[in-house]
């Protein structure tokens, strides 16, 4: 559903068993411009990622996940935007969908209420990510995996500063394509329309780790051993991937700093607010009581390594008595930036479905305010105040038909 037809789709398909192969080749024989590669043996995120990557042409690039989504004629917009905006990087505040049977019977869509384009300095980006440590709830943050479109200029150089030649090097390719790409350029643009769809499935990585059932527990595990050749900075105490974002944003901005050249700046983290941090994520619903186990012993061995080992014992004294629980957003509901939409209402229950239902309800909502609904309500009332001039003009011309007609009887 683009209208901008000059583009390739690259599949990369890292031994999945739940018969995407044979939907891919199916699409192959009604459309050229999908490549299809596929693994032998499992390779892992970061080196799938990689690799589709290195199948890609001069021009622009985006990256998604099996259930993710673009936008109908989002491509034609994002060349729009970038050629107006005179930049080489674009991010957008996604779309988000969460599938049926997730978290309740029916899945949520969810995007922005605002409107508007702006260009985004990336030193105030980047100095925001050293004290919030959050690249998944910043809107703003540029990263390549589904929203945002970089040109492969800006990828060749983070490639070419790279001591193996890679663009990913980091263990989770997501966040960290946002922090590297922002310190190669000074500003990059920023637009609220939603271009695209991030969809949290079961089959997604960090729904497995919140999960405890013996399937998504397995893939988990999978998960983090195919990481281990891959520690954290070792200012992070070299220790294994975290999924804590506190860790993970830190990591990123810290392997971003040591490439030879980047040209990226930020304040110089405070380690004492990256275990506050991690001690938040730890008790506001994020990770089960099974899973915190793992993360404590990562977080106990970065504050020996900084001398904060009393704050970690006091943070863990006082979380204690905290409850973990999971939160989640079902059926409808708005927030201050944001629609939350019940999908059974809009006929969404694939990633399709929430793109298409995503564009044209971003449109129609997107440009009701106050103002508007002044405007609706008294062009209302005008109108039915005109309808009963003309009724009143309408019956009263009846009733002088009427009356010649009974003349004309009467002559006759």
């Amino acid at each position: 559903m683009q209208t901008y037809q000059n583009l390739e789709i690259i599949v990369s398909d890292d031994c999945s068993s739940d018969g995407s192969v044979d939907i891919v080749k199916e699409c192959i024989k009604e459309d050229s411009r999908i490549i299809h590669f596929e693994h032998d043996v499992n390779i892992g995120m970061r080196d799938n990622f990689e690799y589709a990557l290195s199948k890609v042409r001069p021009g622009f690039v985006i990256a998604l996940g099996g259930d993710d989504g673009l936008a109908p004629g989002c491509i034609e917009k994002m060349l729009h935007l970038l050629e107006s905006t005179k930049t080489e990087l674009l991010t957008w505040q996604a779309s988000k969908f969460i599938y049926p049977g997730m978290y309740a019977e029916t899945g949520t869509l969810m995007f922005s209420k605002r409107r508007g384009v702006k260009v985004v300095k990336s030193v105030d980006f980047l100095s925001r990510m050293s004290t919030n440590l959050n690249y998944n709830s910043d809107e703003e943050c540029p990263m390549l995996y589904i929203k945002g479109v970089v040109s492969t200029r800006l990828v060749d150089l983070v490639r070419s500063r790279s001591l193996d030649k890679r663009f990913y090097s980091c263990p989770t390719p997501d966040g960290y394509s946002g922090i590297v790409l922002a310190g190669e350029v000074d500003t990059y643009s920023f637009t609220y329309e939603p271009l695209s769809v991030l969809g949290s499935s079961p089959s997604s990585q960090g729904v497995s780790y919140l999960r405890n059932d013996r399937k998504s527990v397995e893939e988990s595990n999978r998960f983090f051993q195919q990481n281990q050749v891959k520690p954290m900075h070792k200012e992070l105490a070299s220790q294994p991937y975290s999924p804590l974002i506190s860790l993970m944003t830190a990591d990123y901005l810290l392997t971003a700093r040591d490439l030879p050249g980047w040209n990226g700046v930020f304040p110089a983290l405070n380690y004492k607010n990256i275990l506050e941090k991690s001690f938040q994520e730890l008790t506001n619903a994020y990770y089960s009581k099974e899973r915190v186990g793992r993360e404590l012993g990562i977080l106990k061995e970065i504050a020996k390594q900084h001398s904060l080992i009393k704050e970690y014992d006091s943070l863990l004294k006082s979380t204690r008595k905290k409850r973990y629980h999971i939160r989640n957003i079902v059926g409808m509901g708005f927030g201050a930036n944001s629609y939350y939409i019940d999908s059974s209402i809009v006929k969404a229950s694939n990633v399709h479905e929430a793109s298409t239902a995503t564009y044209y309800l971003y449109n129609v909502l997107s440009r009701i305010n106050v103002r508007s609904l002044y405007d609706m309500t008294l062009r209302t009332i005008k109108y039915f105040v005109k309808m009963r001039i003309v009724a009143e003009s309408i019956q009263t011309n009846q009733k002088s038909i009427t009356v010649n007609d009974d003349d004309s009887n009467i002559l006759s």
